[in-house]
């Protein structure tokens, strides 16, 4: 089916090395065109605070956002014990882990319990609508140290959000964080993922100049108003063959 189709739609440089791979040669009738997110629905957040009080987090304390399913592939194997190592030196933050069980709740328990981090690492379970929409509001830095992405929407709406960003480069869209010095980009190491948390939680600066960089990067080549031009103009083309 592949190879008799007449436009294959892939969304990243990933993606076309691994249909290379799979065809066995370099496919003429394949276009890249990204996943996008409507942009309006981030114009407008909910006051800041309401996550917060939500969940009882101190106003002193950073809050540090990971929103995906809880898998061990979202890199929470690295991200668990980097914060930890993190939160040795600095133990203003709070590390959420927002999202559903998906094989690896039991083991971050564990972990939590094993290193008396109950106070330190909170579990939402999902996070959806307004409430999602205010812990990206109260959020000071989003993470997901992926091995492995399609093409992140959690990480577009976290720019969307103006929220800083730190996440490997497997979140599907690493040529345009890096184009745009859009967000830090962490190995899939405990320690480069340790010193990176090091890097953005302790520069303000820093992580204010990302979350400029994010949003022109995601308004400029994401909002779906674009997106969808493409795929029209794409798809247009192939009907008039």
């Amino acid at each position: 089916m592949l190879k008799r189709a007449d436009l294959i739609h892939i969304f990243n440089n990933e993606e076309e090395k691994d249909l290379d791979n799979y065809l066995g040669f370099h496919s003429s009738n394949q276009i890249k065109i990204p996943n996008g997110i409507r942009l309006e629905d981030y114009t407008s957040l909910p006051e800041k605070g309401i996550f917060r009080k939500q969940f009882h987090i101190p106003p002193g304390k950073k809050i540090i956002l990971f929103i995906s399913r809880l898998n061990e592939k979202k890199g929470l194997d690295l991200l668990l014990p980097a914060f930890r190592e993190y939160n040795k030196k600095h133990s203003d933050s709070i590390l959420i882990l927002a999202g559903p069980d998906d094989g690896y709740e039991t083991t971050a328990r564990r972990f939590i319990t094993g290193h008396q981090m109950e106070n330190q690492i909170i579990l939402t379970g999902m996070l959806t609508g307004e409430t999602k929409k205010a812990a990206l509001r109260d959020a000071d830095l989003f993470v997901l140290p992926s091995y492995s992405e399609g093409f992140s929407i959690a990480v577009l709406e976290a720019m969307a959000s103006h929220l800083p960003c730190l996440v490997s480069d497997k979140v599907g869209f690493a040529t345009y964080i890096r184009q745009y010095k859009a967000a830090a980009i962490t190995q899939l190491t405990v320690s480069d993922l340790t010193a990176q948390l090091e890097n953005t939680m302790q520069d303000e600066t820093l992580r204010i100049d990302y979350a400029i960089r994010a949003y022109r990067m995601v308004t400029e080549n994401f909002d779906i108003h674009i997106i969808a031009r493409q795929m029209l103009e794409a798809y247009t083309k192939i009907r008039q063959r």
